[in-house]
């Protein structure tokens, strides 16, 4: 299903991680809220869509919704500042 919505980013995180292997990598998310302050997702984003985005902001988000192993997932198509 495909999902537009109007968010506000919360905050930003870059946070260092390591694979099977023991390569470091850097994971990018964001909170967002929407409704006055609920909280409704941590975002999971390129470095390119994290680098674009300034927190206390609102966005437009397009994302597909899917479902896996671990319950429902947004997975982001694309992203833009609302106008």
């Amino acid at each position: 299903m495909k999902v537009t919505a109007l968010v506000q980013v919360l905050g930003k995180v870059q946070k260092p991680w390591k694979d099977s292997e023991g390569n470091e990598k850097i994971s990018y998310s964001a909170n967002i809220m929407q409704d006055n302050g609920t909280i409704i997702d941590t975002l999971r984003l390129t470095k390119e869509q994290f680098e674009s985005m300034e927190p206390n902001k609102p966005y437009i988000l397009y994302a597909e919704y899917g479902t896996g192993k671990n319950g429902g997932y947004l997975r982001i198509a694309g992203i833009q500042p609302a106008k």
